[in-house]
C-alpha cells in the first residue's frame, strides 16, 4: 500500500496543487492529510475544497477545532487572532462545515502487522475540544517519554512546521514540517510504502510562490501582516 501524506497548508492553494500534481504521477492508494488545511494563509476556504473534491482523507488540526468548537478553547488566542478565524468561518458554507465535523482527530491503521497512527499532534486529552499537547513538550524533552510508551510503530504528525524524527524502542514518529507555511518555493509531502517493509521518503518540490504572494497581496484578511511575515516571509 502507498500513501500520501501531508499537513499544515495553511491556506496555501499553489502548495496544495503541486502536491496533489505530483501524487497523481506516484499511484497512491490514499492520501491523508494530517489537519491545519485553514488559517495563516490567504485561501483556507479554497485548500479546504481541493481537500474534499479529491478524497482526501483528514484529521482535525488546531485550526480546525477553533473553526468548529470557537477560539475559546485556545487561551493563547488574542483579539486580532480571533478575528482571523471569524473571517474565514465566515468564508465557509454549510457543506465545508459539514465536511469539518465529520473529521475525527485520529486515523489508526494496522497494516502488514504494523500500526499506524495518523495524527495532527499528539494527543494528551482526547476528552478535551483542543486535545494536543503543548508543543512545549519537544523543547523540555517530555516527547520522547510519551512517544516510547505508545503502542504504535510509526506515528505521523504535523503542527511543528520544522521537520524532526523521534525514535523510541520500537516507535518511529515522524514530523515532516509545514507543507504550506514555506519561506521559499519548496513544498513538501511524505511518501510511505508499506510492502514487507516500510518505505518513507520526504518529497521536496516545486510550488509557484509568485502565486502564492498574488494571494497575499490580493486578501487584505485580519492579523495578515503578522502572519505573512512570520509563516511565508513576506512583508506588508
Amino acid at each position: 500500500m502507498k500513501i500520501a501524506i501531508f499537513t499544515d497548508i495553511h491556506g496555501n492553494v499553489p502548495a496544495l496543487k503541486s502536491i496533489l500534481d505530483d501524487i497523481k504521477k506516484n499511484n497512491v492508494d490514499r492520501i491523508i492529510c494530517l489537519g491545519d488545511v485553514v488559517g495563516l494563509g490567504p485561501k483556507s476556504k479554497d485548500c479546504l475544497d481541493l481537500v474534499m473534491n479529491n478524497n482526501i482523507e483528514m484529521v482535525l488540526g488546531n485550526n480546525e477545532l477553533n473553526l468548529i468548537y470557537g477560539t475559546e478553547i485556545d487561551k493563547s488566542i488574542q483579539d486580532e487572532e480571533k478575528r482571523h478565524y471569524d473571517w474565514i468561518r465566515e468564508s465557509l458554507t454549510d457543506d465545508e462545515m459539514a465536511f469539518l465535523n465529520n473529521c475525527k482527530c485520529i486515523i489508526e491503521e494496522n497494516i502488514n502487522g504494523k500500526k499506524f497512527l495518523f495524527e495532527h499532534f499528539l494527543i494528551e486529552d482526547d476528552t478535551k475540544k483542543l486535545p494536543f499537547y503543548s508543543l512545549e513538550i519537544l523543547k523540555n524533552g517530555d516527547v520522547n517519554n510519551i512517544v516510547k510508551n505508545l503502542d504504535y510503530d510509526y506515528i505521523f504528525v504535523g503542527h511543528e512546521h520544522r521537520d524532526f524524527n523521534i525514535d523510541e524502542g520500537k516507535v518511529h514518529l515522524i514530523d515532516m514540517g509545514s507543507s504550506g507555511c514555506r519561506h521559499n518555493n519548496i513544498t513538501r509531502y511524505t511518501l510511505l510504502d508499506i510492502n514487507d517493509d516500510v518505505n518513507i521518503e520526504i518529497k521536496d518540490i516545486p510550488f509557484n510562490r509568485d502565486e502564492l504572494l498574488s494571494d497575499l497581496n490580493e486578501y487584505d484578511y485580519p492579523f495578515r501582516s503578522f502572519l505573512s511575515k512570520i509563516f511565508f516571509g513576506v512583508n506588508f
